[in-house]
């Protein structure tokens, strides 16, 4: 018998209920404060990070993958990843197998969306249900960054061998020209007077080459002195006013009130022409009206001064805009062009401690975006 003081059976099974539902509360607790901080982990990653299952259902997702489709995680649950994309079936770097030893591959580099991705990719074996991790990371910018390292260490090595080829040409050259003068004023006959001629504007077209090269390779540094790049481009365009009024392409000027900036005047004056040469003949080929336009302006966030010069000729198409930059590469007939104008602009930039990129579209016109520093 208990006494009357003593708690009966029914109380002490009440009273442990109660202690295990406290426990399970506290349990409970810290299991989603822990799924909350791991969710806010994951949340904080700005690269897109989704798991999928064995159906290419999104079963868990970061913010930053369901904003990248303006849409929020809990509304992408469930879904097949692939129909966010706009298709029909899924990419094919995307695998999901129901192998339990499956691995995925390397990470892959591809462009989606007119962007590029490091897409990688890992599986996770959980309670009998498989699923796949992935991981897209945006290197729109390491690409962009990589490609002009790729095109500064090219024009560097092949500013040296150009160097003493030009040089070499160059004698033998001068010699060519002034014999052919020295003929051309004796008097001769037709045939041979056309000849010479030909023979002679052949040379002087060498020497223009050689030049280009020269100048392309030259091993002298910059003479930098504070400039504004308004003037600049308003020098510029008046040397090249003649060519510009006959074949009517009009010039548009939106300039920005910009700082000073350092730079080697004679250079850049090379720069902004070669673009103008450039946009000529891209307008030519399209055979419309042309337009040159320039804009400027001063980038705060970057402190930084940025010149577009915009034409709406023909437009560069897709897989020959990563090489225009390229020494020697062109589009253009033969006697037209050496393909070294826009080698020579970009390692000009470079060298001024700036950066060139082309944006193109076929049919719509190609613009050039110069990013220079401020003078400190």
């Amino acid at each position: 018998m208990t006494g009357k003081n003593s708690p009966s059976l029914l109380q002490k099974k009440i009273e442990e209920l109660q202690s295990e539902r406290e426990r399970q509360a506290v349990l409970f607790n810290q299991i989603w404060k822990s799924q909350k901080w791991w969710q806010s982990v994951i949340d904080a990653i700005k690269d897109y990070i989704f798991v999928l299952d064995g159906d290419y259902r999104i079963l868990r997702t970061n913010k930053a993958f369901a904003n990248l489709f303006g849409r929020e995680p809990a509304d992408i649950i469930m879904a097949p990843y692939y129909e966010l994309f706009g298709l029909k079936e899924p990419h094919e770097w995307c695998i999901v197998s129901e192998e339990k030893n499956r691995s995925c591959g390397g990470a892959v580099e591809r462009k989606i969306n007119d962007t590029f991705y490091l897409v990688s990719c890992f599986p996770i074996f959980h309670d009998q249900h498989d699923a796949v991790v992935y991981i897209m990371k945006d290197i729109t910018e390491t690409r962009r960054l990589k490609d002009q390292i790729y095109h500064m260490d090219k024009l560097s090595s092949l500013g040296t061998l150009t160097s003493g080829v030009a040089h070499e040409i160059n004698n033998p050259l001068t010699g060519i020209i002034g014999y052919t003068e020295m003929l051309l004023m004796n008097e001769q006959g037709e045939p041979t007077r056309k000849y010479l001629k030909n023979i002679y504007e052949s040379a002087i077209r060498c020497k223009k080459i050689v030049e280009n090269m020269l100048t392309f390779s030259r091993q002298n540094p910059p003479h930098k002195n504070p400039e504004d790049i308004n003037d600049i481009i308003d020098k510029t365009i008046e040397l090249h006013e003649y060519w510009l009024k006959s074949t009517s392409i009009e010039i548009v000027k939106n300039y920005g009130e910009v700082p000073y900036t350092a730079l080697d005047r004679q250079q850049m004056q090379q720069v902004v022409l070669n673009l103008i040469i450039n946009a000529e003949h891209a307008i030519s080929e399209k055979g419309v009206r042309g337009r040159i336009e320039f804009n400027t302006e001063y980038d705060r966030g970057h402190d930084s001064i940025v010149i577009t010069i915009s034409d709406n000729g023909a437009g560069v198409p897709p897989e020959i805009l990563p090489k225009i930059f390229d020494p020697f590469f062109t589009t253009k007939p033969v006697n037209v062009g050496t393909g070294l104008g826009l080698s020579i602009a970009h390692g000009i930039i470079a060298e001024q401690g700036g950066t060139i990129e082309a944006r193109s579209e076929i049919g719509k016109g190609t613009s050039f975006i110069i990013t220079l520093p401020k003078m400190g």
